[in-house]
């Protein structure tokens, strides 16, 4: 509840002609809207190509406009939906991305001194329909795991890049940023029939139909990596990574790395390779990682691996190597970061696959329960938050070792022009948000990603929860399972 002074209330009411008793104050629930400022007028809505731009009259008034907003609205709640802040000399705004054919609702206010604002002009538009013309000529050639997809480019204007996606894989597609006439997909399936689908894409947001072509991959024999990179085995000091290297050699196809092993790395024999950091007292940023780990010619090589088709799975600390590889921006590394001992507690640390769960039955949901991340994982509520979501690590000692994004920060990540930051984070790095912490119900926080693959590397998870901690101090963990069941699911994911 917001009290405003009358003085300043009555100065605001005399110059659009309301008196009011003297002496009074004025409650005002949520963004203050006062009914008698002035408003747009002459709202309207026309199709301009692929966008939908809304034009508008400014009032005319002796009060000072601070800016405007456009709002997205529920149709049936009237609530915004997305809003978008515009300067205040601002007539028009042109919708990028509206879907075609739907009717939307688009709400125009007045921003004036003090965060008042004007109750909003509605106006109800449709991006009418336009059929999209399909790439053509779609070929598919193999060799080893690679296949060479070559298409034609259609005619129509418009086109700004190209989606391909696997009929058995739809959520791990590639986007290719540029209008090309080909791709090679690396390190494929092996040993079943493929279907490849191809599409143009317009004004980055809308996609033609797919186009689409069979290929087979044969049988080539291949592995799963760990870096060692220390030098071997015995070089781990901390009991996590000494807890993960155990494991991991206990699994079929499984090959340790070293560094020297690194620069000639075959992704065709080696087609995923696992690299863990997890240690007490590193400070925060890529450059702090172990020496060996963060030289020039380690970096490089690993630039080399994945733009060959080689993935990479990035688990704890290592979730920073995303900045130099090149998986992300420099400025969008992780940004929440701890190294410390951490201590005991009585709660299940889970992570929480419903992303935005308060907002069930919007288009700001993102349910990835059914990935196949997750096959084989029961979902539980042990802390009664009222869903399922993964138990990691049970009560007892815990190292709050989180190396992940806190995407609420703004800039460099924020909403954007998206409907909310997880599709903010999205968009800008190719990718899609797997898992947030266990108690998140909204959008707030990326600890489990993938990275789909494009010109420049290979498909990449990065795995920062504190939760994912291979060896508890205090005792056996009961659900060490879950930690042992999700890192196979991730590696014969990238495999």
């Amino acid at each position: 509840m917001k009290k405003i002074k009358y003085l300043w209330y009555a100065t605001v009411m005399a110059l659009i002609g309301i008196m009011m008793p003297a002496c009074n104050t004025v409650d005002i629930e949520g963004e203050p809207e006062l009914p008698n400022l002035p408003r747009v007028s002459n709202l309207a809505a026309a199709a301009d190509g692929f966008d939908l731009v809304l034009s508008w009259t400014l009032p005319t008034t002796n009060l000072t406009i601070s800016g405007l907003t456009v709002s997205l609205i529920n149709d049936e709640t009237g609530q915004a939906l997305r809003t978008w802040d515009l300067e205040p000399t601002t007539t028009s705004f042109a919708v990028v991305g509206a879907p075609m054919g739907v009717e939307r609702g688009y709400t125009v206010k007045v921003k004036y001194a003090d965060g008042y604002s004007s109750t909003g002009e509605t106006i109800f538009a449709t991006l009418p329909e336009m059929e999209l013309s399909p790439v053509t000529n779609l070929t598919a050639s193999v060799e080893r795991r690679a296949v060479t997809l070559s298409w034609t480019l259609p005619q129509m204007d418009g086109v700004t890049g190209i989606h391909i996606f696997r009929s058995d894989d739809p959520d791990g597609g590639v986007t290719l940023n540029e209008p090309v006439e080909s791709f090679v997909m690396k390190s494929q399936p092996m040993d079943e029939e493929l279907t490849y689908n191809v599409e143009a894409v317009y004004a980055e947001n809308y996609f033609a139909p797919a186009a689409r072509v069979e290929a087979t991959v044969p049988y080539v024999a291949t592995q799963a990596g760990f870096l060692l990179f220390e030098g071997s085995f015995g070089a781990l000091t901390d009991d996590d990574e000494i807890a993960a290297a155990t494991w991991f050699a206990q699994q079929p196809d499984a090959t340790f790395v070293t560094l020297d092993d690194l620069a000639t790395l075959d992704p065709d024999e080696v087609s995923v390779l696992w690299i863990m950091v997890d240690r007490m007292g590193l400070e925060a940023g890529w450059q702090n990682l172990p020496a060996p780990l963060v030289s020039e010619s380690t970096i490089a090589a690993l630039k080399a691996y994945t733009a060959a088709g080689g993935a990479l799975y990035l688990s704890n600390m290592a979730t920073q190597l995303t900045a130099p590889i090149g998986i992300v921006p420099m400025e969008m590394a992780p940004n929440s970061f701890a190294s410390g001992a951490g201590g005991p507690g009585e709660d299940v640390w889970t992570i929480n696959p419903h992303l935005g769960w308060d907002f069930q039955g919007s288009d700001i949901y993102y349910d990835r329960a059914e990935h196949a991340l997750y096959q084989g994982i029961v979902m539980e509520d042990p802390n009664g938050y009222g869903y399922g979501s993964i138990p990691l690590i049970g009560p007892g000692q815990r190292e709050d070792h989180n190396c992940l994004w806190d995407l609420n920060v703004d800039p460099p990540f924020g909403k954007g022009n998206q409907p909310d930051v997880i599709r903010n984070f999205e968009v800008t790095t190719n990718c899609m948000v797997m898992a947030t912490w266990g108690h998140v119900r909204d959008h707030c926080v990326a600890g489990l990603v993938i990275f789909m693959e494009n010109m420049e590397h290979g498909r990449c998870i990065a795995n920062g929860f504190a939760a994912y901690e291979w060896n508890q101090n205090s005792g056996p963990n009961p659900y060490q399972g879950n930690v042992e069941k999700l890192t196979s699911n991730i590696i014969n994911y990238l495999k």
